[in-house]
């Protein structure tokens, strides 16, 4: 068992400010994904209305670009939530992990308190 002169409330501290820091990363990306998704759907709206008031709308090559465009912003929303997934299975690892190391401590206090009686 490693030695770790931190107090259970250091320590406690210390895994509030991680998790703190896991839920801000965890939220941020996901406001990241939202906005991009928001914005690349406005995107196509607007080069949809655009086309369709220059009477492309219906070309074949415009709506398989526009295909293209909206199947790589699928893409790009899959790849961006499989990351926000593994940030939060990091998460759920680090409080496991935290877990252990509180067990460990009250463990190694307990020992210390013992080895003095």
């Amino acid at each position: 068992m490693p030695k770790d002169d931190r107090t259970r409330g250091e320590l406690e501290d210390a895994h509030r400010d991680e998790n703190l820091a896991a839920r801000r990363r965890i939220d941020h990306a996901e406001e990241a994904v939202a906005h991009y998704r928001s914005r690349m759907t406005s995107m196509q709206e607007s080069f949809y209305e655009f086309a369709a008031r220059n009477d492309a709308a219906n070309d074949p090559e415009f709506r398989t670009a526009l295909q293209n465009v909206t199947d790589e912003i699928d893409r790009n929303v899959r790849e961006a939530s499989a990351a926000i997934a593994r940030l939060e299975e990091e998460h759920q690892a680090a409080l496991a992990r935290q877990a252990r190391e509180l067990d460990d401590h009250a463990d190694a206090q307990r020992e210390k308190r013992q080895a003095t009686d």
